[in-house]
Order: structure tokens, then sequence, then C-alpha cells
């Protein structure tokens, strides 16, 4: 790669490193694997860059592939159990420690107790701004299955976030 490219991967890197790392953390809820998982596909995709192209790097490839790695770290751990504590557990200390999405932490709460895809699903459409077509490409599903799972991800948190509402409009 000449440095041109370098600095465009660069400035990639810096513009998507950070929304990375949180979607990896919520979907894995552990930060040092999270930052693994990312590390991985910035790897992979310089490899992507260096074979086709720094204009082919897109949004939707980083978390494309970040999905795919944590489908594949989880399903690691299911097999592994020993090797790791349960990625679908979340302790609060962790939530107090990571600045992640949201700005209250009933909502982050709420959100993460949702199904991985449905959280997966509310995290792209709503935290990352991504389009239903580019959610539906990233997690390898129709823009239907988005929208259904949208929907009932807005039905879970419904009740979950009730409380806080009413908290906050009184």
């Amino acid at each position: 790669m000449n440095a041109r490219d370098k600095k465009v991967f660069d400035d990639f890197i810096v513009e998507y490193g950070d929304k990375a790392i949180r979607y990896a953390y919520v979907t894995l809820h552990s930060r040092p694997d999270a930052e693994d998982v990312v590390q991985e596909a910035f790897l992979r995709l310089w490899r992507h860059a260096g074979r086709r192209g720094v204009d082919t790097l897109s949004a939707g490839l980083v978390f494309h592939t970040i999905t795919n790695l944590c489908r594949d770290r989880i399903r690691h751990h299911k097999r592994h159990p020993e090797d790791a504590t349960d990625l679908l557990e979340l302790t609060i200390g962790e939530v107090d420690d990571t600045p992640l999405l949201s700005d209250s932490r009933e909502v982050l709460q709420a959100v993460m107790q949702l199904s991985a895809p449905e959280r997966q699903c509310i995290l792209l459409f709503y935290y990352m701004d991504r389009s239903l077509k580019e959610t539906a490409a990233v997690l390898k599903v129709s823009e239907q299955v988005i929208k259904t799972r949208l929907y009932r991800a807005r039905q879970h948190l419904k009740p979950l976030l009730e409380p806080t509402w009413k908290e906050h409009s009184s």
C-alpha cells in the first residue's frame, strides 16, 4: 500500500474504531473480547484493502465483519464454557466503567436485556444510524426481518423503560 492508502485506512479506523468497539462490547458483554474482535476485524479489513483497495471499505463491511467475528466468539464460548464467563450475562460493574452508547444507564440496561438479534438491530439501526437495508446486509437477513426484530425489540423495551419515562416526566 502506498502512503495515501495508509492515510485513508488510518482515517477509516479513527472514524469507525469507537463505534466498532461499542458494537462488539454490547454484543459480547466483555471489553477485552470486544477489543480483540475489533482488532481482528481491522486486521482483516487491512488485508482486504490491500487486495481490493481502500476505496472498497465501508461502514457496512466493518459491522458485517464484526458481527461475524462476534458470532464466532460466542460459538467458541458456548462450545468451550470452561474458557470464559457466560457471554450472555452483563455485570453492572462493566456498565459503570465503560462509556457506551446510551445517555441513560436505565436505557442501556434495558437494551442489554434484549435477545442478541434484537440488540444487534437496535444498535445498528438507532445507535449506528444504519438504514434498514444496511442493517439487513450486515446481519445477513432481509429488511422485513429487521423490521420485525425492531418492532419486537421496541415492544420488549416498552415495559422495561416505562417506569423510567414516568419518573422523568414527573
